[in-house]
């Protein structure tokens, strides 16, 4: 009996993802008071889409989200660079978080891709911050590809 209660608590925390106050608007919270937050379009999605949008920005028990994801690759990032880069990739999320949000058998992202890039972008940022915006370039490449 403990293991199903924690089993449906896990279930809630994973499906029912954040409700944003504005309909159109994600703001991205979890960025540092120091850094301006992000704004992401959400118009044209449908309220579940949003739902799963807030989802892919916040994240949940299992994974980060993309905002957490951001301000990670931006510490190992020049400050000189952070700007461009904090643009570059806030596009990225844009793309690939209004495709993921989509129902399971409609979207051209997955899950697996998901991992396989914050990976690559992880790596890169610890390991060779100075090609963290030509891996970002090559993702948002790859998400064109899947999107044409």
């Amino acid at each position: 009996m403990q293991y199903l209660i924690i089993f449906f608590l896990l279930q809630l925390l994973i499906a029912a993802p954040a409700r944003q106050g504005h309909a159109d608007v994600a703001e991205a919270s979890m960025i540092p008071d120091h850094h301006k937050a992000t704004q992401y379009d959400m118009s044209g999605l449908s309220e579940r889409e949003k739902e799963w949008f807030q989802t892919f920005l916040k994240g949940n028990i299992l994974a980060d989200g993309w905002d957490r994801i951001t301000v990670d690759l931006l510490s190992h990032v020049a400050a000189d660079d952070q700007q461009q880069q904090r643009r570059l990739l806030n596009q990225l999320g844009s793309k690939i978080g209004r495709e993921w949000c989509r129902d399971n058998d409609e979207r051209r992202i997955d899950n697996a891709m998901l991992r396989d890039w914050g990976g690559m972008l992880k790596k890169t940022a610890k390991n060779e911050p100075q090609r963290l915006a030509e891996v970002i370039r090559h993702i948002d490449g790859e998400v064109d590809s899947l999107l044409d």
